[in-house]
């Protein structure tokens, strides 16, 4: 049965004011992300105070309050989302190339060019890094974001594998540890030393690694769509 008029414009009313309420409060937290995310490049994890956050975002402290448990948790949910999108960047630059070595080097070039856009936020990182693994409550919040990037690591190399016919001499979840720890690595002689590292360097790392850790699949595999 249909409501009267009257009652349908207040429930349109009412629905209208619960999603502008919504809308808010996503604004709210996008602008304190925004603002998270300078402040923590500009002063570090450590550095940064939650006060320099919100004033930057345009808030007090107690909107900051209503959308995060505090420092910690804005930054592991910062964290979360700059992952996320580093992981889709490398996910398309790998996905348009025609061969498992291209796939490797194709995505270690997108790997620099982020290195070299935002040197700030990788150092970053590693600053939480440390910081949480010295604390066993914070520990795995920090491992479970940078999971993140490895499980896409291994979907991509499971469906490099398969996509090109191939086998794998060790599982893939344990390749993508192994590239997602060379990634680190480069990352960190990097930005200490520039002049060491060609920016070509992980991508030819990648292509040896995968050329010998890949053979052709056995007729086995083939039909087993392994």
């Amino acid at each position: 049965m249909e409501a009267p008029p009257g009652q349908q414009h207040a429930q349109a009313t009412t629905a209208g004011a619960r999603l502008t309420r919504e809308q808010r409060r996503a604004n709210t937290r996008e602008r304190l992300l925004g603002a998270a995310r300078s402040v923590f490049a500009r002063s570090g994890f450590h550095g940064a105070s939650v006060e320099e956050i919100a004033s930057e975002a345009g808030f007090s402290t107690g909107a900051l309050y209503s959308n995060f448990d505090g420092k910690e948790d804005l930054f592991l949910v910062l964290m979360e989302r700059e992952i996320a999108e580093h992981a889709r960047e490398i996910e398309d630059a790998v996905r348009q190339q025609a061969s498992i070595s291209e796939r490797a080097t194709g995505g270690a070039r997108q790997w620099m060019t982020m290195i070299e856009r935002e040197p700030e936020l990788l150092l970053l990182f590693m600053e939480f890094w440390a910081y949480g693994v010295r604390d066993p409550d914070v520990r795995p919040k920090v491992a479970e974001r940078f999971a993140q990037m490895r499980q896409v690591l291994t979907r991509l190399i499971a469906d490099g594998v398969r996509e090109f016919d191939l086998e794998l001499a060790l599982p893939a979840e344990q390749m993508a540890v192994a590239i997602d720890a060379l990634a680190d690595g480069i990352a960190r002689q990097k930005l200490a030393d520039p002049q060491a590292v060609p920016d070509e360097l992980m991508g030819r790392v990648l292509a040896l690694l995968f050329s010998a850790a890949t053979r052709p699949a056995t007729g086995t595999d083939r039909r087993s769509g392994a």
